[in-house]
């Protein structure tokens, strides 16, 4: 009973190790926090401190982790609701508490599996608990049952790392607290490691070597957390940088397999918010927008901002053929060769370069106005299945709010009567991705035929199918009906379901792109933002409520051409033009230049004057910012060796000073004693200078003569009183001078092997 009460009262690790641990965890908890992910969270810190204690406690105990496990979730699942349902129905009490709780669940599961986006935030604040819990209960069970702490600093550790990598809030303070935390809870734990060890080997514990040893690890520690802090403000970050800007397609992937589920997070600092352009969509039966401001653009006139476009109808929605991406430095050609859908014609298009200033986080997608030919930031070009085709553009940096970019596109000024004579001969690579009629009905095929019936050309073709979407039939609306069997087409069932043909942009443009399909014209759907409202003169301001899914056509030397078809939106009007323009020659294949050649040329810039260019982007005409950040980069680095060369020099003339004044065979005992310290044994007070000297012959058996002749020196100048002989010191002068890199060498052998379990002094 006694050695129980001692084990709780007086742990291995101390009670100051659970304090270090919850400091770890409170800067998780913070972290998350400040980056708002919902309203209302607060719970979590009360989580992490009953799990830190609870993990803490039941590692004390010699229950099995088969008793610890069921206990662990069964407190868990009480604190976590206890803390959430405190948080989110205060008014209640404790039993209308979790009924509240177990009904926003059931209702939150319903409309996810409809492919709905769920309002209910509880079931976001119940899963951030039992995460918090986890974590928290896993890594005070690791230290105080198993003593890893190293498991529960990297478990901790991770958490907050994928925390930071999921938003773009600023939290390198909440990382700096962690780091301090960890690396003491890390040196306390080796400090306690090392008083073992002097005790297994009968070693007097000096308080002084403790107490040094502490000082010493904590200036270290201060040390690297302050040179990690000034390495991030300058680009010697940026492998960091990028580590975290790759993790972007990982959140994105995630966001887009789970649909739904995220459609609740509304934080725009988020990586994976659910209203966010993805790689995919479900039509979903509701369009959730507001006025927030999402950016301003500089242009000659309102024009549609497309990000991504869809080649593959899935019945229900959208998705875009999976594909190699490509990156593109600032101001290089996004398509450097050949791709169907250049311009060929300079009659139908003019160069413009617009500004895009971001008022709100909106991930890395990138939003462009008709043909994009060279951007001045970093950018990742999605080549949907691997053909030189634009299937999407992102930005290879954070685009912060405040900031922007540039882009040079070709704006379409094509003619009624261009478009019309633009013929039907489709580059191949066009006509493999975007004619697929996979799974379209029967009627709906016969519904797009019989409305197309009276045109001649491809253009009225699809003149007359967007007419007829926007005509008195049908009616828009956000939130409308989606088909009750999940198997059912969801075109089908916008076109002639009594509950249908009422919705929003994303059901008009896929029945648009899919009737244009079955027709024989080559369709996909595009996702931006509609044309913005003017604020001033070539200023648009562009908000959440334009947001859009509209349809394009492709028409041969002209590329794709925007067909607007739902109803709370005008058509696209184009000038007539006169007589019939014979089809323009395409190129298949080769670079095609033709008459319309981009280069180099921005066309007419259209900026505005708090423009500041994003992290790794500039102007049109201005040379990128690299060599500055180099030279800076390299002057930090330059700096920092040099510190430690001076710190590494002074500390050597310390150690020769220390042994300068002594006698000669004190002095190269004390060298070789100094040295066996380094390699992390220390010479026992209970040792003698014989039995000392044998365990080093026996690490370095080589060099036992050396070690031998030291020894006898060291015992010739404490025990004969006599003087040693200058022959006798020269000998010993040559058999240290043989011994330092075999030393060195050991210091490095045992370090590594001290890694491994196991492994100590023989």
């Amino acid at each position: 009973m006694r050695e129980r009460i001692q084990r709780y009262l007086r742990p291995r690790e101390g009670w100051l190790s659970l304090g270090l641990l919850f400091v770890m965890l409170l800067s998780l908890g913070w972290s998350v926090q400040r980056a708002e992910w919902f309203d209302q969270l607060d719970f979590l810190v009360p989580v992490a401190l009953w799990a830190v204690v609870v993990g803490a406690l039941l590692g004390l105990t010699r229950l099995s982790v088969v008793a610890v496990l069921p206990l662990s979730g069964l407190v868990g699942a009480g604190v976590v609701l206890w803390t959430v349902g405190g948080e989110y129905f205060t008014d209640l009490g404790q039993a209308a508490r979790l009924m509240a709780l177990r009904g926003e669940a059931i209702n939150f599961t319903r409309i996810v599996l409809d492919a709905g986006y769920p309002p209910q935030v509880s079931p976001y604040a119940v899963g951030l608990g039992v995460l918090m819990w986890v974590t928290a209960f896993i890594a005070a069970y690791a230290i105080y049952r198993h003593h890893r702490v190293i498991d529960a600093i990297l478990l901790v550790g991770a958490t907050l790392v994928a925390n930071m990598s999921a938003t773009f809030a600023d939290l390198f303070g909440y990382i700096v607290l962690f780091s301090l935390a960890a690396l003491l809870l890390w040196l306390r734990t080796a400090l306690i490691t090392r008083e073992e060890s002097w005790r297994l080997r009968r070693v007097t514990e000096n308080v002084d070597v403790h107490n040094s040893m502490m000082r010493s690890g904590v200036t270290f520690i201060a040390g690297s957390i302050a040179l990690a802090w000034i390495l991030t403000t300058v680009a010697v970050a940026a492998p960091l940088t990028g580590v975290l800007s790759n993790l972007d397609g990982a959140w994105t992937d995630l966001r887009d397999s789970v649909g739904g589920i995220f459609g609740g997070i509304t934080n725009q600092d988020s990586r994976i918010p659910g209203t966010t352009f993805g790689s995919s969509f479900a039509v979903r039966g509701r369009w959730v927008s507001s006025d927030t401001a999402v950016m301003t653009v500089a242009s000659k006139r309102p024009y549609y901002l497309r990000t991504i476009t869809y080649d593959t109808y899935t019945g229900h929605g959208w998705s875009r053929t999976s594909g190699p991406s490509r990156n593109v430095a600032p101001g290089d050609r996004i398509f450097p060769a050949y791709t169907p859908e250049r311009p060929q014609t300079a009659d139908a298009f003019a160069l413009e370069t617009v500004t895009v200033q971001i008022q709100q986080n909106l991930g890395r997608n990138i939003f462009t106005p008709g043909y994009p030919t060279a951007a001045f930031l970093p950018v990742v070009v999605q080549e949907p299945g691997g053909k030189p085709l634009l299937g999407g553009l992102e930005s290879g940096v954070a685009l912060d709010a405040g900031k922007g970019y540039q882009i040079t596109a070709a704006i379409s000024n094509a003619t009624e009567a261009m478009l019309a004579g633009a013929g039907t001969v489709y580059p191949p690579d066009v006509a493999a991705m975007y004619l697929d009629t996979s799974g379209v009905t029967d009627r709906t095929r016969e519904r797009a035929r019989s409305l197309v019936a009276g045109a001649a050309d491809p253009f009225h073709m699809a003149k007359a199918l967007a007419a007829y979407l926007q005509g008195a039939r049908f009616h828009y609306s956000t939130i409308a009906s989606v088909p009750a069997d999940p198997n059912r087409d969801l075109v089908d069932f916008f076109l002639f379901d009594p509950k249908g043909q009422t919705g929003y942009c994303e059901y008009f443009a896929t029945a648009m792109a899919v009737m244009a399909r079955v027709v024989g014209l080559p369709a996909r759907v595009a996702v931006g933002y509609a044309p913005g409202e003017r604020v001033s003169t070539g200023v648009y301001q562009y908000r959440e409520r334009n947001a859009h899914a509209w349809a394009e056509i492709y028409f041969p030397g002209y590329g794709w051409q925007i067909f607007e078809a739902t109803k709370s939106l005008p058509p696209v009007v184009r000038l007539a033009g006169s007589g019939v323009v014979p089809p323009v020659n395409t190129p298949v294949g080769g670079v095609g230049l033709g008459p319309f050649d981009e280069g180099a040329d921005p066309g007419s810039i259209s900026s505005l004057p708090s423009f500041q260019p994003v992290s790794g982007g500039f102007k049109p005409g201005e040379k990128p910012p690299v060599d500055s950040a180099r030279n800076g980069n390299t002057l930090v680095v330059i700096a920092i060796v040099g510190l430690l060369a001076m710190v590494m020099a002074w500390r050597l003339a310390r150690l020769r000073r220390r042994f300068r004044f002594l006698a000669p065979g004190d002095r190269q005992w004390q060298r070789l004693a100094f040295a066996g310290d380094r390699a992390g044994v220390a010479r026992s007070p209970s040792e003698t200078i014989y039995e000392y000297a044998g365990w080093l012959e026996e690490q370095l058996p080589s060099q036992r003569g050396e070690i031998r002749q030291i020894a006898d020196g060291k015992v010739w100048q404490s025990y004969s009183g006599r003087s040693i002989s200058a022959e006798a010191i020269a000998r010993l002068e040559r058999a240290w001078g043989r011994l330092q890199l075999p030393l060195v060498w050991l210091a490095i052998r045992r370090r590594v092997a001290s890694f491994v379990p196991g492994r100590g002094r023989g």
